[in-house]
């Protein structure tokens, strides 16, 4: 559900809604059916600055990516920014991120080759692991960046963006001579489409890629419209559905979604239905991913009325 990460999907959304600030959560576990899972939880809040000129917004970013096996775990605060110039309905966006990376693991459980014990036929952790340059953690410098364009038509927003993450190319070896982490790029687009005073629909697209890896998922959304329903605290019940591929390697899964709309609150929730040849591990259970944002109302002035006296 990546629309429902909008900071960790693009540094350019910083600031994009229709509030003065926004808080964001969302939190996926992965492949728990085949061992110790790999959790990730990304918290973010980002607000409008008025008083400051250029329609600039910022706000913070906390990430964290834990998996079992070693515990390897990498937690990040970075700081974003982001700047938007209006062309009439239409808005144009730019953002950056910078922040500091800390990536840490354990030897707990873990041996090497240089520990294979040749009179026992087994591992020992007790001997030497030859690997005296091996740190146990690293911290690091990241910096991330993106431009988005959002596109107002008759029937809705139709929004395009593009991404770059770790374009400093941090070093974030345990060996702390590494080449450096390359970029990943990021491509999204979204079209929300208003096809009757009830019902719209969001075709949504994903393109990721870092060096020879890459991902594609495609979704598409169906919202039902109750604002009109009175006392109603609900005012949008959508569900879809999503499809995981790649570009060139095999499809991996696909993932039904559902999601409540309240006053200030969006909820959903998406559960991954893994049918790639990993199937046989995971009897077709890859992730849960569950996610909330609670957007403010909106002081600023966003139409002009002239005052007339009435008779």
């Amino acid at each position: 559900m990546f629309n429902m990460s909008p900071l960790t999907l693009n540094p350019a959304n910083t600031g994009m809604m229709d509030g003065d600030f926004r808080f964001t959560n969302i939190f996926r576990s992965q492949w728990k059916s085949i061992g110790d899972p790999l959790n990730s939880l990304a918290l973010s809040y980002d607000r409008q600055i008025y008083s400051l000129p250029h329609n600039l917004s910022a706000g913070l970013i906390l990430t964290s990516d834990k998996s079992g096996g070693i515990k390897l775990s990498e937690n990040k605060l970075l700081f974003t920014t982001g700047i938007k110039q209006y062309f009439g309905k239409d808005i144009l966006s730019g953002g950056i991120q910078i922040g500091v990376a800390s990536k840490t693991f354990s030897w707990d459980g873990t041996t090497f080759p240089s520990q294979y014990n040749q009179d026992i036929g087994l591992f020992d952790a007790s001997l030497p692991n030859g690997e005296a340059s091996l740190k146990l953690n690293r911290i690091f410098l990241d910096v991330n960046a993106g431009i988005l364009f959002r596109k107002a038509t008759a029937k809705g927003p139709l929004t395009l963006g593009f991404s770059a993450f770790h374009i400093n190319r941090p070093d974030d070896s345990f060996y702390q001579n590494g080449n450096g982490l390359l970029p990943r790029y990021v491509l999204h687009s979204d079209y929300n489409l208003q096809i009757s005073p009830m019902w719209n629909i969001k075709p949504s697209v994903l393109y990721m890629s870092l060096n020879k890896a890459q991902n594609f998922i495609f979704s598409t959304s169906a919202g039902i419209n109750l604002k009109k329903e009175k006392n109603s605290a609900i005012e949008k019940i959508w569900f879809g559905l999503g499809w995981r591929s790649g570009i060139n390697r095999n499809a991996d899964s696909f993932y039904p979604m559902i999601g409540l709309d309240l006053k200030h609150f969006q909820i959903a929730s998406s559960f991954d239905v893994n049918y790639s040849q990993l199937q046989t591990a995971t009897n077709q259970r890859g992730a849960f991913e569950i996610a909330l944002i609670y957007t403010s109302l909106n002081s600023a002035i966003t139409k002009t009325t002239i005052p007339c006296d009435r008779f």
